[in-house]
């Protein structure tokens, strides 16, 4: 079976929305163009993958030629649970200075092989960059950071600042300190639900006393536990505002009468981040540039593929 299409990038998004979404006709040509040279790829979905932050598994995989078409080999059973997804190339990447951790362009949801009707299935993506005024900033970080102090109770102190190398974040109370710092890159699975993943680099903890009486008192491994929640949550955070970003950029591209139909646009799309970088923002005098969360959101269509 031979499951071929057309990646296309959306140029005129109103346009497009009133004939693939409310309509749903063929949108005309001068309201998209064609992607070239961008990979697209049939995967394994998460519960079959390697941890997350790395790429799914590759069953099959095209690279658009100037038409931007694609054709991609299956050669599973009907049952087979696979997604699709389209990425810029890595060496695009590089090129055009885009994060190490490149993110998708485009992720359907879960489906069987077997569900599909049609081996004709094109692409249409939406990319919106969230520029520095709808980013995550300092100012925002820094109001997060103060509600988590505000519901733990023996948390004293926390600070974090927005670096080029990601958020670096310390905190202490009761004589205790911990520190580290948290990495956040675009998510690539076929959980929908995920736009960004994050990881802890250089965790260290200190906790009060000598290790022989700190064991009786307290677990140091629930403590730790305790804080990768607690970064875990910031970082999900982080992605929801961003996320919320795109959306109302979205939105805005689109201006609706109908509340309603935007809710019905979005909730066909697929959001995905391409990348993530943090922009610095140049100040006067001697104070260090203040950083921001930004990146390129992608929305997708069509969500689903297939029948079911």
């Amino acid at each position: 079976m031979r499951l071929h299409g057309t990646l296309y990038e959306i140029t005129d998004i109103t346009s497009f929305v009133r004939q693939y979404v409310t309509n749903r006709s063929q949108p005309s040509a001068d309201s998209m163009s064609a992607v070239s040279n961008a990979r697209v790829n049939l995967n394994l979905p998460l519960n079959r993958s390697n941890q997350a932050g790395r790429f799914p598994p590759s069953v099959a995989e095209s690279i658009t030629d100037g038409s931007g078409r694609f054709e991609l080999d299956v050669s599973m059973s009907s049952g087979a649970s696979i997604f699709l997804s389209a990425s810029v190339q890595a060496e695009d990447s590089e090129r055009t200075g885009h994060e190490q951790h490149p993110g998708c362009w485009y992720r359907s949801s879960p489906f069987a092989l077997g569900s599909i009707d049609r081996i004709q299935q094109d692409i249409y993506i939406a990319r919106i960059a969230v520029p520095r005024e709808a980013g995550f900033s300092q100012a925002q970080l820094a109001a997060a950071l103060a509600e988590t102090q505000k519901e733990v109770a023996d948390l004293e102190w926390i600070k974090g600042r927005i670096r080029s190398d990601g958020i670096t974040l310390s905190c202490g109370g009761k004589g205790a300190k911990a520190s580290g710092r948290l990495m956040l890159n675009p998510h690539r699975s076929d959980d929908l639900s995920k736009s960004l993943d994050h990881s802890v680099e250089d965790f260290h903890l200190e906790l009060p006393g000598p290790a022989w009486l700190v064991g009786l008192v307290i677990s140091k491994d629930a403590v730790e536990a305790s804080l990768r929640t607690g970064l875990a949550d910031l970082a999900g955070e982080i992605s929801r505002q961003l996320k919320l970003s795109a959306i109302n950029l979205f939105s805005a591209r689109l201006q609706p009468s109908d509340p309603a139909a935007l809710d019905r646009v979005v909730s066909e799309a697929t959001l995905s981040f391409s990348r993530l970088h943090y922009e610095a923002i140049p100040v006067a005098g001697p104070s260090k540039a203040s950083r921001t969360i930004v990146g390129e959101a992608c929305f997708g269509f069509p969500g689903s593929i297939g029948t079911e």
